[in-house]
């Protein structure tokens, strides 16, 4: 595709696969940096009920929802293209991102014509009748997320984690200018939206740049034909499983929570909802998910009988530091939100507290659901996602009579149940198994440290309190894991391979 594509593909993989892990890294962390930033002046810029909207629309529309108006794009792009990339088929690939955003283009106009006109009957319906200009200028948002979107994930695909870092760089920085703006000069709800729809705009324009400097090469092998059927029928199926995640994600808690209790409820489990996606954002495998799901299927595409190792340690090195994390989370929630946050929202710690406990089964879905799509098995995907169903069936009969307190519940039960019923296909279909016993002792790690931290407490009961406490549980829990090790010789000595230093122990 580029000279820079051709050099990549050229890198040797360790090479590749190091740098690419360092700038996803990177990106993350800034980028959580940056969303820290971002969510502290919009708290006090908008009201509770304002940022209730914000969180509707910019966080379960946008972000969790845009899986129905993509039509299975992100699987097939993150599927087929690390395929066409190990063949040096440039070609292939940008004949699939052209074939893909002409797609997404046309579903994007029209889905945005349809919420422009009927923006007051929808405005009703999520208890926010007054926001109907807010509902059309999102709904061209929107339109630009969905485009930015296809450059992202097909960068991904061809390991350019440099070239996503810095459009992501340039993204933030114009973002946070333009709501710098809003906080000292405006200090309006639509002066917000109208900011955050520019900077997709910007975004927009700095991937197409960026693609622009890539020129179709020919093959330097003779790859197969793209197989079209094959790959329509694998989107056709990935749609239906995205739907599915749609279903279980937040975007439909939010949408229960402000259809039936309004917009201060709304405020709380959106902020409650921010905290645990802030905490996702530093955690290793979030960071790195965008170079490991092109590397799983570059590695054991072709080699499915031999994925099973990857998949145990994947699971491992997933929940190492999520359960660490959730752990923390759970026993300093109201102390986080308090001190870091905003005190307003001091009665969502219930919330984050229990979001934070479920993030371990968030996590297990990527490795779940590579081995199936590695197997090409995205029928069991779907199925599995009944508990979608059942938990939007559980929020319309609970939520009245427990309030908000009860979604969060809701929810992280429905993604256990996800995992349990797609993990029995993973051991029938892959034949591949996760090692429990070491996974427990990785949790009971995380609750020794955290019953330290809530022994004390009473004596971290501000800012520097809550920063003493993620440096006292990291040490507790890196100690505990020292002598109670949840990952086997075998798989220390091949991360230790990976390292330049034998610095595993764990």
């Amino acid at each position: 595709m580029s000279d820079d594509l051709n050099t990549s593909s050229g890198t040797k993989p360790r090479r590749r696969t190091l740098r690419n892990a360092a700038f996803s890294l990177l990106g993350k962390a800034i980028g959580a940096v940056f969303s820290y930033i971002v969510i502290k002046l919009l708290l006090d810029v908008l009201t509770v009920e304002q940022y209730g909207l914000y969180s509707l629309l910019f966080i379960g529309v946008m972000v969790n929802l845009s899986m129905v108006f993509q039509l299975g794009a992100p699987n097939l792009l993150t599927r087929y293209i690390p395929e066409r990339f190990n063949l040096h088929d440039w070609r292939g690939v940008h004949t699939i991102f052209k074939t893909v955003m002409r797609a997404q283009l046309l579903v994007a106009l029209g889905t945005s014509a349809v919420v422009f006109f009927l923006a007051p009957q929808i405005s009703r319906w999520i208890n926010f009748p007054g926001d109907t200009d807010i509902l059309r200028v999102f709904s061209l948002a929107a339109i630009l997320y969905l485009l930015t979107e296809v450059y992202h994930l097909v960068f991904s695909a061809v390991f350019r984690q440099q070239t996503i870092f810095n459009v992501t760089l340039a993204y933030n920085t114009v973002r946070l200018l333009l709501l710098g703006g809003v906080y000292f000069l405006y200090r309006d709800f639509m002066a917000v939206v109208i900011a955050e729809g520019l900077a997709l705009l910007g975004c927009l324009i700095f991937y197409a740049l960026a693609y622009r400097r890539t020129n179709v090469s020919p093959s330097e092998s003779a790859a197969p034909a793209l197989d079209w059927p094959r790959m329509k029928r694998f989107a056709s199926l990935s749609y239906l499983n995205e739907i599915g995640v749609s279903i279980l994600s937040v975007a439909t808690d939010f949408f229960l929570v402000s259809g039936m209790l309004g917009g201060i409820a709304t405020g709380f489990y959106g902020l409650a909802n921010r905290i645990n996606d802030l905490a996702q954002k530093v955690l290793p495998m979030k960071m790195l998910g965008p170079v490991v799901q092109p590397l799983f299927f570059s590695e054991y595409g072709a080699n499915k009988e031999k994925a099973e190792f990857g998949f145990r340690l994947l699971i491992k090195a997933t929940l190492f530091p999520t359960v660490a994390v959730a752990v923390w989370l759970a026993v300093m929630s109201k102390e986080v939100i308090i001190y870091v946050f905003d005190p307003r929202y001091a009665d969502a710690w219930m919330l984050v507290a229990v979001m934070a406990l479920f993030l371990p089964a968030v996590s297990l879905r990527q490795p779940l659901g590579l081995m199936m799509q590695n197997h090409e098995r995205v029928d069991i995907l779907i199925y599995a996602k009944i508990a979608g169903v059942l938990k939007i069936i559980a929020g319309v009969l609970l939520l009245p009579k427990y309030g908000y307190n009860v979604m969060p519940w809701i929810t992280g039960l429905a993604m256990v149940l996800q995992n349990n019923i797609v993990y029995y296909n993973v051991k029938r279909i892959a034949n591949a198994r996760m090692d429990v016993w070491g996974n427990i002792r990785i949790w009971l790690n995380a609750v020794a440290a955290g019953a330290v931290i809530y022994l004390l407490k009473p004596y971290l009961n501000s800012l520097l309190g809550v920063i003493a406490s993620v440096f006292i549980f990291s040490v507790l829990f890196l100690l505990f894991s020292l002598i109670n090790r949840g990952f086997s010789k075998e798989e220390r000595d091949f991360i230790n391979s990976k390292l330049p230093k034998p610095l595993w122990k764990f």
